[in-house]
């Protein structure tokens, strides 16, 4: 037994899983950070579930033997796993075996697959004033650092746009340096952290692979249904040092196998989560090295992962290998990996722990039945170890959905579709065991956006109108809904603005003639919660007309704010038929006064001078001091924050 077993057996011997807690079912799916929301959720929510189905898969019991449906069924009832308990494959023929297993069967679950509707990741983003006065990405955890696309250190700006990384002079606006990836090397990075100076650029690169000649048949589908990509997508993490920011130079590369799924910094620390699909066009062709996921590193010696070091939970019906991968920047010490038969979907962590959740989809008797497990990972310096697992009813709406206080995890979730639907709130304890619970809440209805803010829940669902429900939890044993309001539209995104107000950025909804509701143009709404138990909308702002859309409805980094400026704003782009088809994009930076409340500060518009002409998006906005800096994939322009007069642009 390894040392990592130990600690997990040690920690997991404690467990006791209530047998109330084992008659959870649960269920969520959730599509890539870079898709955006849609008006119409139903269409393309069947398309991403189709996508996850495909990498949904089962695995094995402890004896070489599959599981069978009747015994998934079964399985899928274990909560608050013990580590002890927790099997690892013993071989490459039980890793074979549970692939050729688990393609068939998802198959013919596929098949009852579809109209099944689910929500897509929702957040937004703050700001940190330091000493210095400059804008911070918005995390969820104070002192637990998300990547995002730009970040600032008040001096430099370093900026992810169409495959480059760029060094800029904030004072001079002027390029200090350019990464321009070659593009035979097929890497895309996404999105970087900055550490003093290190800079560290995580994103996907390919290996490439032989097509297979073969036709598919339904012969072929005997040992696997889906065709394999082309390409392996692989998460490659760069370490810079910048110090001479003129000439950055590569300090160290790690390469893992899988889609980049998210990433957390604490202090030295980054942990990040990939997985990598395990399903084949022809299983027998494949070699058993090509099977397990691959770690390269340039500080340490590659290694393929054995199958003895990939754990496997009992009923679980995805298909792919998740990865967790701590390391820290500022030595090259082996990276620590713990790896497991199955995909992850939102991700929370605190400066102690992380967890992570995977939503399942079943059909028992005609009927589809919706879980989520969650793993909970403890983090000591840049070793993962697995503490618990264990498993609830519904699916998670986006990590605001998770939130750790005083040791006890609270999640949220939705259960069901339309009519059938509603929603729950489980409190468990640090061996993630039920102690407390809300459910049959709005039924009906589903979850569009969660916060938690100390003892304090916010939860808005909506089907036909947005309830705001304020959920007391003070006593983790006894949760309850405290207050209620109902209005027209709903909320994607809840920001704390002080301890008695909060922010919801949404859409106001109308008639769709049917019956039905559909969305409108964005609004945001002020709401007064200081008396939880008649919490008010104080006042509304209705955003754009026509389709109004801004990635922060879905990102939670896009969003500007100053608290102490009282500003708050947001990408924004518009389209429509007018007297003929219009498209806008903006930057939009609203004034916040709880007296007169929100006033339009400035409207930033791209260049739509020509109508020939490309209209780049706005991405984000940042400032340092009083320079407000405005990026887009073609441009930096800055402009005075007070006046917002234009100063500089900077051409990419």
């Amino acid at each position: 037994m390894n040392k990592n077993q130990e600690n997990y057996k040690k920690a997991l011997d404690q467990i006791t899983p209530s047998e109330e807690l084992k008659q959870k079912t649960f269920r969520k799916a959730t599509i890539k950070q870079q898709v955006k929301k849609p008006v119409f959720i139903k269409y393309l929510a069947a398309c991403a579930v189709f996508a996850i189905c495909l990498s949904g898969s089962a695995v094995y019991l402890k004896h070489k033997k599959p599981l069978t449906k009747k015994d998934q069924t079964t399985q899928t009832q274990v909560v608050a796993q013990k580590m002890n308990d927790l099997p690892r494959f013993e071989n490459m023929e039980q890793v074979r075996e549970a692939l050729k297993e688990n393609n068939n069967r998802s198959y013919e679950e596929k098949m009852l697959q579809n109209e099944v509707a689910m929500e897509d990741t929702i957040a937004s983003s703050t700001t940190k004033e330091e000493a210095r006065d400059y804008s911070e990405t918005n995390v969820q955890v104070k002192g637990v650092d998300e990547a995002d696309i730009v970040k600032t250190d008040g001096k430099y700006i370093y900026y992810v746009t169409k495959e480059k990384v760029y060094i800029i002079d904030s004072e001079n606006l002027e390029i200090k340096s350019k990464m321009d990836y070659d593009t035979k090397n097929i890497y895309y990075p996404s999105e970087l952290y900055i550490n003093q100076n290190k800079m560290i650029v995580l994103g996907i690169t390919y290996q490439d692979n032989q097509e297979p000649e073969d036709t598919v048949t339904s012969e072929a589908f005997t040992d696997c249904i889906y065709p394999r990509y082309y390409r392996n997508s692989q998460t490659k993490v760069i370490v810079y040092d910048i110090s001479d920011k003129s000439n950055p130079k590569e300090d160290r590369t790690i390469i893992i196998d899988g889609e980049y799924n998210t990433s957390r910094m604490i202090e030295d620390n980054i942990y990040f989560v990939s997985s990598k699909d395990a399903y084949y066009y022809d299983l027998a062709k494949i070699e058993d090295d090509e099977i397990m996921p691959l770690i390269k590193d340039t500080a340490n010696e590659d290694r393929k992962l054995k199958c003895t070091d990939i754990a496997y939970f009992e009923g679980t019906e995805n298909k792919s290998f998740m990865t967790v991968a701590g390391f820290n920047i500022n030595n090259k010490e082996k990276i620590n990996t713990e790896s497991f038969f199955g995909a992850s979907e939102n991700v929370y962590a605190n400066k102690n722990n992380l967890y992570i959740t995977q939503s399942e989809h079943k059909y028992v008797l005609g009927q589809e039945k919706t879980t989520s497990k969650i793993y909970k990972f403890n983090l000591e310096q840049t070793a993962i170890n697995l503490q618990a697992q264990t498993e609830i009813k519904g699916y998670l709406n986006n990590q605001f959905s998770m939130d750790e206080y005083e040791g006890n995890l609270r999640v949220a979730t939705t259960k069901g579709y339309d009519e059938k639907s509603n929603n729950q709130l489980y409190i468990l304890d640090e061996n993630l065991n039920e102690i407390g619970k809300i459910e049959d809440l709005a039924k009906g209805e589903k979850i569009y956006s969660v916060r938690f803010v100390g003892k304090i829940g916010y939860i808005v669902t909506f089907e036909q109108i947005d309830p705001l429900f304020v959920i007391d939890l003070s006593d983790p044993t006894n949760p309850e809904v405290k207050g209620e309001l109902k209005i027209p539209g709903y909320s994607s995104y809840l920001h704390p603005y002080d301890e008695t107000h909060i922010i919801g950025i949404g859409y106001n909804t109308k008639s769709n003639g049917y019956g039905g509701v559909v969305n409108d143009n964005m609004k945001m709404s002020m709401f007064d919660v200081s008396d939880v138990t008649n919490p008010k909308e104080m006042f509304s702002i209705d955003i754009g007309s026509g389709y109004t859309y801004s990635e922060v409805m879905y990102n939670h980094k896009a969003l500007f704010y100053s608290k102490d400026k009282n500003l708050i704003g947001f990408p924004i782009e518009t389209s429509g038929n007018s007297k003929k088809y219009y498209y806008n994009s903006s930057f939009r930076i609203y004034k916040i006064d709880l007296e007169k409340g929100f006033e339009e500060y400035g409207k930033i518009e791209a260049n739509n001078d020509d109508e020939k002409k490309y209209i780049d998006s706005m991405k984000r906005a940042i400032y340092i001091s009083d320079i407000l800096y405005v990026l887009s994939d073609e441009n930096i322009v800055t402009y005075n924050l007070n006046t917002l007069e234009k100063q500089k642009e900077l051409e990419l």
